[in-house]
């Protein structure tokens, strides 16, 4: 295990632990966001997705806490490279050359925090129902008693402006997130050489673009009424 604890405090050993928690990230969300496409099919299908779901402790409970030991790693591991990054430069560079720089690269330490505070508010709206602003959280859906109210609660906070803009801007930001993320992991698993950048460009690109505009039209769909 010594070597393993090494391995994961180098830079080749963070970068290899961030590129594998943010492909375990990745399929989450495609699932997640794929999941919350039911509400297009009405209360019925997107309740008992949250019923069949539920019924599968044996299966959430893993998935939660291999997602929360994820997410953990990757802090740990960006915070590492973080800090080896400004340990090999303790001073400033007087002029500050940026050219392989973007906005995706810049933002990211500011755009990561932002995401977590996100995931809290979430999880406290939709998942345990303690922040469920101005709305009675509801535990039973339209079909059956013990039906989880997914849809019901979803639309109670999407439907208010200030959540539904909250909504759609914080996955706007998660799509900045994503794209630097995912291109600079398929840069660590391999897709490195100068014919390979466009492929790896490509994959990020598509993989945030479904994710995020996914998240975004169930937002606005939810804001505009038109799924309610």
């Amino acid at each position: 295990m010594s070597w393993l604890l090494t391995f994961s405090r180098s830079t080749v050993g963070a970068k290899v632990i961030m590129a594998l928690t943010g492909a375990a990230m990745f399929g989450f969300l495609i699932a997640h966001m794929a999941g919350n496409l039911l509400v297009f099919w009405g209360a019925a299908y997107h309740n008992h997705h949250a019923l069949f779901l539920h019924q599968l402790p044996e299966l959430i409970w893993p998935a939660r806490i291999g997602l929360v030991l994820a997410i953990v790693a990757h802090i740990f591991s960006w915070l590492n490279l973080r800090a080896r990054s400004a340990a090999a430069r303790p001073i400033p560079y007087k002029v500050s050359k940026s050219r392989a720089s973007t906005l995706y690269s810049k933002t990211m330490g500011y755009t990561g925090p932002i995401i977590l505070i996100f995931l809290v508010v979430h999880l406290l709206q939709l998942t345990t129902g303690t922040l469920h602003p101005n709305y009675q959280f509801q535990s039973g859906g339209a079909i059956e008693a013990d039906t989880p109210a997914a849809f019901e609660n979803t639309v109670a906070i999407l439907s208010q402006p200030l959540w539904g803009i909250f909504y759609i801007l914080c996955n706007l930001l998660l799509g900045l997130h994503l794209f630097h993320g995912a291109y600079a992991m398929c840069r660590t698993l391999g897709l490195s050489g100068d014919r390979q950048q466009g492929v790896a460009r490509a994959l990020a690109a598509g993989v945030t673009a479904t994710i995020v505009g996914g998240n975004v039209v169930i937002a606005a769909a939810i804001l505009a009424r038109v799924v309610n």
